[in-house]
């Protein structure tokens, strides 16, 4: 089990900005169909007097965007790092991460 989670671990920062990608969607998703439950809510009030607690879907609302901020938040955090790395810390024309002469310039 620790090797699996290990091999995770590789790849999960090997593949970071995909990671970050994937997640914003997921939370998108989750944002959109809690808006457009808001939205139904909203006119299924409005028009037939239908019960629906508004206050519930601005509080998930208020969730989703608050985790979406995070991760972005965090994608944003990483691709500085890489940017500060690719300036300053490799080679011109190299990508960080890369082997100079056998050493690594990144780590």
């Amino acid at each position: 089990m620790k090797d699996k989670v290990l091999q995770f671990a590789d790849w999960a920062e090997e593949h970071w900005i995909a990671l970050i990608i994937i997640l914003s969607i997921v939370m998108m998703f989750f944002l959109c169909s809690i808006l457009a439950s808001w939205l139904a809510g909203f006119w299924l009030k409005a028009l037939y007097g239908m019960n629906f607690e508004l206050s519930s879907c601005w509080q998930g609302v208020t969730a989703i965007a608050t985790g979406l901020v995070t991760i972005i938040s965090l994608g944003g955090a990483c691709w500085a790092k890489y940017k500060t790395d690719s300036k300053y810390n490799s080679a011109p024309g190299q990508m960080p991460g890369q082997k100079i002469g056998g050493n690594d310039n990144v780590r």
